[in-house]
Order: structure tokens, then C-alpha cells, then sequence
């Protein structure tokens, strides 16, 4: 994947948060408790690691189409149909969409 931005440092610790509404479709409302598990399971990967590793373990190659609000969508892989969906602001990823069944951009 390639760099975020130039100044971004990738060294820096993953932070993913919630500013923006979830899409509709892909809110807390669609997961299952199965769901739940593997988000709370990724979240504690996540939370010890760097942007650099988070990027190398869980990230998926990104469609040059897939913008919201003028930014790049980043999609990371929760489990193995999982993925959640992020903007990068301010360097922070933002999620703005939880995809338990990997309805966007399934190849």
C-alpha cells in the first residue's frame, strides 16, 4: 500500500475513531454477535501496533474510485469476509463504514 501522505508518520501508533456517521447499511445494526467478536478482536491487535504493521497485517488494496467527502476510503480486513472502512483525517483513521459480509469492492 502506498504511503498515506508524505508527512504521516508510520511509526506513529494506528488510532481508529468515529467522526463521521456510518453509512447506512453498514452500522453497528448489521453486525452479529459473531461480528462483535471479531471487531473487539481486532481492535485489540490493532491497538498495539503502528500504522506500518496495521497496513501490512490487515490492509486491502484500495479502489482509486471509492472517495467520501473528496478522501481515498481505506479498507481493512476484520476477519476473512469482514472489512471495515476508513478515512485517514489529520492522521487518524476514521471509520465510516462496518462491512460484516464484504459488500464493497468484493473481488
Amino acid at each position: 500500500m502506498a504511503k498515506l501522505t508524505q508527512k504521516q508518520n508510520r511509526e506513529a501508533p494506528f488510532e481508529l475513531c468515529f467522526k463521521y456517521p456510518l453509512e447506512n447499511g453498514y452500522t453497528f445494526k448489521e453486525l452479529t454477535p459473531e461480528n462483535i467478536r471479531q471487531f473487539q478482536a481486532f481492535l485489540n491487535k490493532v491497538s498495539q501496533m503502528t500504522v506500518t504493521q496495521v497496513d501490512q497485517s490487515f490492509a486491502r488494496k484500495p479502489d482509486a474510485n471509492d472517495r467520501y467527502h473528496g478522501m481515498q476510503v481505506y479498507h481493512y480486513e476484520v476477519s476473512e469476509v469482514f472489512r471495515i472502512h476508513v478515512v485517514v483525517e489529520a492522521g487518524y483513521y476514521k471509520i465510516i463504514r462496518l462491512d460484516p459480509k464484504h459488500r464493497v469492492h468484493r473481488n
